[in-house]
């Protein structure tokens, strides 16, 4: 039931109202009469309604003067007044303060239903927006990651993406680095626990989010198929391979897994789902492979940028002989140790080659070459195209 409030100063005018209307019609119940401003305002401090009907001219504090104070203490009420033709302009005076209507003396049945009825629509669409916003509050950061996914996934339209992002409050300007992040259940190390694999999950997400604490415009979810994807605003290629490489080894320290990634740059928002699906498919790679070459590549790709990295530095770290790796990579990626640290290798220069403050020199380096000549030979090779090209925009 709604709340009413009915203050003025003549008797006849608050049992006329009271008596005028069947308030339960309207699921309204008439709480209280006040026969002065003051002792309207204590009333409504008390009684909270959600209604008010006040007389312009009371004794001791006058309706506008009332409706100032109250507007700051019931800020969702609605306020209705009653004057005489004589007080019209200060009836207008209110309107445009914020008072939902006024009526005349003597007050018209029919006139007083209408905006009983225009008043308690007007309060059921209040609480209902706000039973709306509340559920949608509660429910934010699921609903979040709903959208998250889906736009990775390509189904947010164009024209709702800038709104989408308002209302979950997303700031993604500028270049954004676009990570995919896999937790692969294959031991580094004997873990002195049991890892179950939602314990697993849960604790990978803290790790990020302990790590991503200081940068307020990242964000992290996962996606359909488990995966943590974060989308990071960068000022430079290489934040992004920092700060993957960081969550990497804080990763596999504490959990003794082995955490595998794959990592772009979006030039604009559009190219996050198509850049999103490159990096899922790169991670595929993973997938039907043994577990000696995965902690293989997963060596390699912690150390490509070393020059002096060897067949025989991987196959020992895996605890294996240098002809069984050769072999295995062979078998299982269609590539020698050579193409594959090639192929990482390049994959990560076209990451740096978005950054305009990184020479091409600065780059080979980077990657692990120890010559521009070695790399622009190995990069055209690969791309197609030597290294300036495709920084000049020639690209396929």
């Amino acid at each position: 039931m709604l709340k009413l409030l009915i203050a003025d100063d003549e008797v006849i005018i608050r049992r006329g109202l009271k008596a005028a209307v069947d308030w339960e019609k309207f699921s309204i119940q008439v709480v209280g009469e006040a026969e002065d401003g003051e002792l309207a305002l204590e009333m409504a401090k008390e009684l909270r309604p959600d209604i008010l009907f006040l007389d312009i001219c009371m004794p001791f504090l006058n309706g506008l003067d009332l409706i100032r104070q109250l507007e700051k203490i019931l800020p969702d009420s609605l306020f209705i007044l009653i004057t005489g033709h004589d007080e019209f302009s200060y009836a207008q005076q209110a309107v445009r303060l914020g008072v939902f209507d006024y009526l005349l003396k003597p007050v018209n049945v029919k006139e007083l239903e209408n905006v009983i009825e225009r008043a308690s629509e007007e309060l059921k669409s209040r609480n209902h927006l706000q039973n709306r916003d509340k559920q949608f509050e509660g429910n934010r950061e699921l609903l979040k990651i709903d959208f998250l996914q889906k736009w990775i996934g390509g189904v947010i339209p164009k024209e709702d993406l800038k709104d989408e992002c308002h209302l979950f409050n997303i700031k993604l300007d500028g270049p954004i680095g676009v990570s995919v992040i896999k937790l692969l259940n294959i031991d580094l190390h004997i873990a002195e626990e049991f890892w179950n694999e939602n314990l697993l999950a849960f604790s990978l997400g803290n790790i990020i989010k302990y790590l991503l604490y200081d940068i307020p415009t990242a964000e992290f979810f996962e996606d359909k198929q488990g995966h943590v994807v974060i989308l990071l605003p960068v000022d430079r290629a290489e934040d992004i391979s920092v700060i993957n490489q960081l969550i990497k080894e804080k990763a596999e320290t504490f959990l003794g897994k082995t955490i595998v990634y794959s990592e772009n740059i979006a030039l604009m928002t559009r190219e996050i789902p198509i850049i999103y699906q490159k990096l899922i498919n790169q991670l595929n790679s993973y997938t039907n492979v043994s577990p000696i070459v995965v902690l293989a590549k997963n060596y390699i790709d912690q150390r490509y940028y070393d020059p002096l990295i060897t067949l025989n530095e991987v196959a020992s770290s895996v605890q294996v002989s240098p002809s069984y790796l050769s072999k295995q990579f062979k078998n299982e990626l269609g590539a020698s140790f050579i193409q594959y640290l090639t192929k990482v290798r390049i994959e990560k220069s076209l990451l740096l080659m978005n950054d305009p403050y990184l020479k091409v020199y600065e780059i080979s380096e980077k990657v692990g070459y120890s010559t521009q000549h070695y790399f622009c030979n190995a990069f055209k090779k690969a791309v197609g195209i030597s290294p300036s090209s495709y920084r000049s925009g020639n690209r396929k």
